[in-house]
């Protein structure tokens, strides 16, 4: 077995030019700030976690209570939190918030990072020109790549931060002993992971296996404990840092240091409906995703067995993870838990063609070929699964092959694009009553939509305002003149608290929104009269 990442790294091992990395960085985003531009705007295609992230943001400055706390506990909050700059802007471009688009900058930048950092992987092993750029194309176009930098969902942020965890992580393993760049390259990559925590929650697993993996190769090293002790520092506190520090803000601020688990919108109370799962569609969806991955991953293993442990450690273990998950049904079978099957591809393919010393032309080809046919046929492959997959992809199926039926002008389904018409059209009524500050009640865990299009947020006393709680038990004496009550999808407190308000004798229907599509919210706006001697 040759082992070329195993060796120390030599003068001519140098990393990529920063004007190549630019450029790439900077064609990916334009590509994907583009192609995401036309589905907001053109087609009206965003998720609803995605539009519910910048609904929250907004609220930041825009709520009648604005706090940063508005982002909320239940989910990571470094998605929101990129946002805010971009919601100052609402007052000048009210579509920025109210489609969504904040989101999909954030996306769009994000997965032109880790096209960025496939390319410099690739540049750090000496894959030649041809492969390298082949490679970087291929994974930059590949369509749950398309889909997931130009939706606004978290899955780009965190993939950024692994590809760049792992890529430091392999220039740690190539070094060796005897550099003065392995503390540094174990920082950055110790750094991302715990940025990444903040992304996603699922990094911390990352953070896991890669902390486990930099103490065995220390050990193996140098069979120094204090070694050890401080490269599984460097490696693993940042991470074990953000874990507690963001557990620590969430129960002083909210009283529960893991709302994702405790709270009735995190997805341990959204899965407990259905506490079962299937692995076999897991593994359909992977085979889908990248059908050469696990025999490229063997063939890595055989042939540089040390440095195909970091991409097995960062991405593997996330994988590993969320099909643990889904076999003990707490996590739902959409195609996105899979998606870093897709960099796991890509550093695995990396390492396969990382510079021997065969006849240049041969190389050259046969490298080429086998990007070609590792990530050209995950191209196909991926792609029938988004357009075809009513099951396996629902997510992205929805709202994606009705905007290629369209473009090809041809019968479509009855997607998900749209799906916010009503949030907007209801938004607009209420705007038109001018109301006062804090007077419409409305869970913004499931009236997202409506805030976000709101010409007047302020209006809405929400989730995270302060008194929210005390209104909600009483309206009338809290000076509530109307409530928002979802009546189809979602969870909503005004619902579990008031399923029949037109018994209360205090409340009166005036407005019943029916759902846009069948995945969109109804509303039902009730009218508060004020009971006298109460």
């Amino acid at each position: 077995m040759t082992a070329v990442l195993e060796r120390p790294a030599t003068r001519h091992s140098a990393p990529p030019r920063p004007v190549r990395a630019r450029a790439v960085f900077a064609a990916a985003a334009a590509l994907y700030l583009a192609l995401g531009t036309v589905l907001v705007f053109g087609f009206d295609s965003i998720m609803e976690d995605a539009l519910s992230r910048v609904s929250a943001a907004s609220s930041v400055w825009s709520a009648v209570d604005p706090k940063l706390a508005a982002v909320g506990f239940v989910w990571t909050p470094l998605p929101a939190l990129l946002m805010v700059p971009f919601t100052v802007l609402r007052p000048l471009w009210p579509a920025l918030v109210s489609t969504g688009f904040a989101a999909v900058v954030i996306s769009a930048l994000s997965m032109a990072g880790a096209v960025a950092a496939v390319h410099g992987i690739l540049a750090d092993l000496r894959v030649r020109g041809t492969a390298r750029w082949l490679v970087t194309a291929l994974f930059a176009l590949q369509p749950l790549i398309l889909v997931y930098a130009t939706n606004g969902m978290t899955e780009a942020l965190l993939m950024l931060c692994l590809l760049v965890s792992a890529r430091r992580l392999l220039r740690w393993l190539r070094a060796g002993e005897g550099t003065g760049r392995r503390a540094h390259d174990l920082v950055v990559a110790g750094i991302a992971l715990g940025v990444g925590y903040l992304a996603r929650y699922e990094a911390i697993v990352a953070a896991a296996a890669v902390t486990l993996l930099v103490v065995a190769v220390t050990w193996w090293r140098t069979r120094d404990r204090n070694a050890v002790l401080v490269d599984a520092l460097l490696a693993g506190l940042p991470a074990a840092a953000a874990f507690v520090i963001w557990a620590l803000l969430s129960w002083l601020t909210v009283g529960s240091p893991f709302e994702q688990f405790t709270s009735a919108y995190g997805n341990a109370a959204l899965t407990g409906a259905s506490r079962s799962g299937s692995l076999g569609d897991v593994a359909a969806q992977v085979l889908l995703l990248a059908p050469l991955a696990l025999p490229l991953l063997v063939a890595a293993c055989w042939r540089r067995p040390l440095a195909a442990l970091a991409p097995v450690a960062v991405f593997g273990s996330v994988l590993v993870f969320e099909w643990l998950l889904r076999a003990a049904g707490d996590l739902f079978g959409f195609l996105r838990y899979q998606i870093m099957v897709i960099p796991l591809l890509a550093v695995v393919l990396a390492l396969l063609l990382a510079e021997a010393r065969p006849r240049r032309g041969l190389r050259t080809a046969g490298a080429a070929l086998l990007a070609i046919v590792a990530f050209g046929g995950a191209a196909v492959t991926s792609g029938l699964l988004v357009l075809n997959g009513t099951t396996l992809a629902s997510q992205e199926y929805l709202r994606i092959r009705p905007v290629v039926d369209s473009v090809l002008d041809r019968p479509t389904i009855a997607g998900a694009n749209g799906m916010w018409a009503g949030d907007r059209a209801l938004a607009a009524r209420i705007d038109a009553l001018d109301l006062p500050p804090g007077s419409v009640l409305a869970d913004s865990g499931s009236a997202f939509a409506v805030l976000a299009a709101s010409a007047h947020p302020q209006a809405f006393l929400i989730t995270s305002d302060t008194g929210f709680d005390a209104a909600l038990a009483d309206p009338p004496a809290h000076g509530i003149r109307y409530v928002l009550r979802n009546e189809q999808g979602g969870i909503d407190a005004v619902r579990t608290t008031w399923p029949n308000l037109a018994s209360t004798g205090w409340a009166q229907e005036i407005a019943s929104i029916p759902a846009a599509t069948p995945w969109s919210y109804s509303w039902t706006l009730w009218q508060v009269t004020p009971q006298t001697g109460r």
